[in-house]
């Protein structure tokens, strides 16, 4: 499609590696995955370990353990990306409105400031800034995903990395990290972030000190020879995370509403698979993406699991994040003894479970 529409958007399809590289408590963890994608049917060319040397050949990490590698992945710039898939649907007829803001949705009808537009089927696609258009706050929680990239880095530096062929990464903690090398050779990298009271939205992304430098420490983990670094650009974006993390694609055919969420951080891969899947739905046809278990064909949002009342997931939030934040601070220490490495796993694994 890309080639198609002549859309220039850096893709590059190298894979991703999903590493064991600050602990080995992570090799593990990856292992324990890796036995489960295999009774999913996941065979050796979708999934397939990597021991120390086979990592180090594709990405060199200051503590290789492992790593688990996936050739379905690809890495793109998301910004040009957008533009690039606008330009096409206009070409197609399609007229699209720009700093129209919807100020209210009802079925079949959108208010916005300068005037409401009626239409058949309404696709609410608005991901994290579903808690601006109630009900729909109610089923997606709006968290914040943040990002710091570095300045271009020399060819002798890449060498020492690795990634030669555009690989994505990231490593196997609950900080929820994950990195890629730019077409600008740049080293992008990112983390977990944050979540507000009331699911209230974050417009400022400038990152504040604490948050740049957490990724800085987590990358120079990684890389030692990054630590100082120079970071020149820090941004982010609130992405909707729905209960229990399980995606959704329905078709409530009463009120002209085709919903596709909660695949928050599986990328451009999983809204391209949920945009072709509601226009399926909405056109009616049964093919292999309306059959699958997380498709409704004809439900209401009264049946995806709701997120609990504030104060409730507020104070649950920080509590499960604290508890991985305490995690990754005693397994990152080698110093730690065995029996607090284990309470600390287990502590963040009870806390996970209240996600699920």
């Amino acid at each position: 499609m890309l080639e198609r529409e002549r859309i220039a958007c850096d893709y590059r399809k190298g894979g991703v590696l999903y590493c064991a590289a600050r602990y080995p408590e992570q090799r593990e963890r990856l292992l324990t995955h890796l036995k489960h994608l295999r009774s999913e049917g996941l065979g050796e060319d979708d999934y397939r370990w990597l021991d120390t040397p086979a990592l180090n050949q594709q990405l060199r990490v200051a503590s290789p353990y492992g790593a688990l590698y996936s050739p379905h992945c690809a890495t793109l710039q998301p910004a040009r990306l957008a533009r690039g898939l606008a330009q096409a649907v206009e070409r197609l007829g399609v007229m699209l409105y720009e700093q129209s803001a919807v100020l209210d949705w009802q079925p079949g009808v959108l208010r916005t400031a300068q005037g409401r537009v009626r239409a058949d089927w309404i696709v609410p696609a608005v991901e994290g800034y579903a808690a601006s258009l109630p009900p729909l706050g109610r089923n997606q929680l709006p968290v914040q995903s943040l990002i710091v990239a570095s300045e271009p880095l020399p060819a002798s530096t890449w060498a020492e990395i690795g990634l030669a062929r555009g690989e994505a990464f990231s490593e196997a903690s609950r900080q929820v990290t994950y990195g890629q090398r730019s077409a600008d050779d740049r080293l992008v990298f990112g983390a977990r972030g944050g979540y507000r009271f009331g699911g209230r939205l974050r417009q400022d992304f400038n990152l504040n000190e604490a948050e740049r430098n957490l990724r800085r420490y987590l990358l120079g983990e990684l890389f030692p020879q990054l630590r100082k670094v120079r970071l020149t650009h820090a941004w982010g974006g609130n992405l909707a995370v729905a209960r229990r993390f399980r995606p959704h694609m329905l078709r409530d055919r009463r009120n002209g509403i085709a919903l596709a969420g909660g695949y928050g951080g599986e990328g451009v891969g999983a809204s391209n698979l949920g945009g072709r899947t509601l226009a399926d739905l909405i056109l009616d046809r049964e093919t292999a993406l309306t059959a699958q278990p997380w498709v409704a064909r004809d439900g209401g949002l009264d049946q995806l699991a709701r997120w609990e009342p504030e104060p409730l997931r507020w104070l649950g939030y920080n509590a499960i994040i604290r508890s991985f934040a305490y995690e990754d601070r005693v397994l990152a220490d080698p110093r730690s003894p065995r029996w607090r490495r284990r309470l600390a796993e287990r502590l963040a694994d009870l806390m996970e479970g209240f996600m699920r």
